[in-house]
């Protein structure tokens, strides 16, 4: 099991609130094998708990940011701008894995003949999945946590 308190103090910071929320997954914790330049950072990969999904959830700290990605071709990052401070960023994260985990918020990805053409997220308090425009030629899927809002439109 990793060693929490060899995290860098921006990983160890978020690694507290990120496993307070969710202690099952510091399983899947480990230094970041990715990071040459900063070893002390984080990597989380949480298998999707969806039957079938082939991709699951990643959490990583490296580059003194927070970066979420859920399957093959999404991902988004927190604390890139410098606007506001750590805590700002850290709390932003994490009112994103759990609008994320509990399927307020869901992902689309835009693909046109196999290619990535984007990638969003669907917040559904503000918005419904119908609502999204699919240009033709053009095929977007729509990926929940738990798979309830899984769906490609065409």
């Amino acid at each position: 099991m990793i060693d929490l308190e060899r995290l860098n103090a921006h990983s160890r910071l978020f690694a507290d609130l990120l496993f307070r929320r969710w202690p099952q997954w510091l399983q899947y914790a480990r230094f970041d094998p990715y990071e040459d330049f900063e070893k002390e950072a984080l990597l989380v990969e949480i298998p999707c708990p969806a039957d079938g999904a082939s991709h699951g959830l990643f959490i990583t700290t490296s580059e003194w940011e927070i970066s979420i990605g859920f399957g093959d071709s999404f991902h988004t990052r927190f604390g890139t701008s410098g606007e506001h401070g750590e805590k700002s960023f850290n709390e932003e994260a994490m009112k994103f894995l759990m609008d994320f985990v509990d399927e307020r918020i869901v992902i689309a990805t835009a693909s046109e003949n196999g290619e990535w053409l984007g990638g969003w997220k669907l917040d559904l308090r503000k918005s419904e999945i119908e609502s999204i425009e699919v240009a033709p030629g053009e095929k977007v899927s729509v990926r929940s946590w738990l798979g309830t809002y899984d769906r490609d439109l065409i």
